[in-house]
């Protein structure tokens, strides 16, 4: 079985929300697409409302990892500490080391909140911060398990 877990951010208005993430993060692969009228009526939203600045499905990418979101359209959205996102690399891989530590530099000269710097910690790396959104994130270098072979190899 294949499965893939992405997270799925709801931003009170998720296009600035993803220039964001373009800015301070270096986000790529970036797309968006604002909802269409029908959407809008299905949704029970204002049919006045701007199309272009909604978006109803949108991601980027992070170290290569995918990120999806939208605009929140059941509710204000509220930052919770409930779930953090955690990048993790392979401390034996020098590239994504280098990747993750030019990250952590860009954030820290950013508006985000550092909860621990990114030092050694047992079993490698780590570092936690915290973003415009109120979302924690958590930079992790560690020493990757083998992955075992799927019974379909």
């Amino acid at each position: 079985m294949q499965a893939k877990l992405i997270p799925y951010l709801e931003f009170e208005n998720a296009k600035e929300a993803i220039a964001y993430y373009q800015s301070v993060f270096g986000a790529t692969d970036v797309y968006r697409v604002s909802p269409t009228a029908t959407e809008v009526e299905q949704f029970g939203l204002e049919p006045t409302v701007d199309l272009d600045q909604m978006t109803m499905n949108g991601g980027f990418r992070i170290l290569g990892l995918d990120v999806q979101c939208a605009d929140a359209l059941m509710g204000q959205p509220t930052s919770s500490t409930l779930i953090s996102l955690m990048l993790t690399v392979d401390e034996d891989d020098s590239a994504s080391v280098k990747a993750l530590d030019t990250l952590y530099q860009r954030l820290v000269k950013s508006d985000v909140k550092v909860i621990s710097p990114f030092s050694k910690v047992t079993g490698g790396k780590m570092g936690q911060i915290v973003d415009a959104y109120g979302i924690t994130w958590i930079l992790r270098e560690q020493t990757m398990p083998n992955q075992p072979a799927s019974a379909e190899d």
